[in-house]
């Protein structure tokens, strides 16, 4: 993912590159073998397309069109805080006067994809972003029933069954 100018301007030239190297390649056709031809060939047209679809979406998430994301996992957190900034048209210096820390740290917590965040700091940068997260469906493995466990004290033992039947039978957990 594009996530700064600096990094346009890398892709750019990459993209030239590319393309530069494919013209080289297709000046040797006929020298080389069909098959050898059609995988390099293949390869260079891949990576220019994914590299303008890069591109593509870093530009459409700059004139603001950010919708809605389906994340897969809490990994896509990254890319939905990064673009939603884009999309905003929210510099990091701008973020991180907002939430009280200096650009550089914005830039190391995106250069990381948000790996060297805390949860505090990621819930935090959500908030200002006015994000929103709404999750589907959530799955508890290996809970063992041998292990005592403290419910919190407005939670009863047979509320908590109660919602575990209900979690199984229907994948939610949604009181009307």
């Amino acid at each position: 993912m594009i996530k700064n100018q600096k990094q346009v301007k890398i892709t750019e030239e990459k993209i030239k590159e590319l393309i530069k190297g494919k013209e080289e390649l297709e000046k040797q056709r006929g020298k080389i073998n069909n098959d050898s031809f059609d995988l390099s060939l293949n390869s260079f047209n891949s990576m220019i397309s994914d590299l303008e679809r890069q591109m593509q979406k870093y530009k459409s998430l700059c004139e603001g069109n950010f919708h809605c994301f389906q994340p897969e996992s809490l990994e896509d957190i990254s890319e939905i805080l990064i673009s939603a900034r884009l999309a905003q048209k929210i510099s990091q210096k701008e973020l991180g006067e907002k939430i009280g820390v200096k650009e550089q740290q914005i830039q190391r917590y995106e250069a990381t994809d948000y790996e060297t965040a805390s949860w505090t700091r990621i819930m935090n940068i959500a908030i200002v972003l006015e994000l929103r997260f709404y999750f589907n469906k959530i799955m508890l493995y290996n809970l063992s029933c041998e292990e005592e466990f403290l419910y919190p004290q407005d939670i009863t033992s047979e509320l908590a069954e109660t919602a575990s039947i209900r979690v199984r039978n229907s994948h939610s957990l949604i009181f009307g």
